[in-house]
């Protein structure tokens, strides 16, 4: 009895132990942008030199949409604790209900993103749809 009681203790230590470890590393936890500076700075890990001067965060800071002086609009979205960041090119559909765009991206290993952008949706909804030039 005390042999299996020591086993149970230590098992559940090891389990409390990876909980810990878990939780140090971030996982687990939902991906959130906190402010536009944070945005700028993924924005610019994901591309060099991408130097956004247009951006719209969804809420809850779930995701960004962003646009640079080229008129380059890059889409920041979770990929499991971190953010991925894409282009969007003229293959990109883009489709809103309301406030919430969804976004399918030309780049099929990318699943398709919905966020909800606010008041913000339609304007951005243009701009991606804008034709290049």
């Amino acid at each position: 009895m005390n042999g299996q009681l020591l086993v149970f203790a230590g098992s559940l230590a090891g389990v409390l132990f990876l909980v810990l470890v878990a939780k140090y590393l971030g996982l687990g936890s939902d991906a959130r942008i906190a402010d536009e500076a944070e945005a700028r700075e993924l924005a610019d890990n994901a591309l060099c030199g991408f130097s956004a001067s247009e951006i719209v965060l969804a809420s809850g800071g779930k995701g960004a949409l962003l646009r640079d002086g080229q008129g380059r609009i890059m889409l920041l979205a979770p990929h499991g604790a971190q953010f991925a960041g894409r282009l969007l090119d003229r293959d990109t559909a883009v489709s809103r209900d309301g406030t919430c765009l969804t976004l399918t991206l030309s780049d099929r290993t990318f699943p398709p993103v919905s966020m909800d952008f606010g008041p913000e949706a339609e304007a951005w909804e243009r701009r991606i749809t804008a034709p290049e030039g």
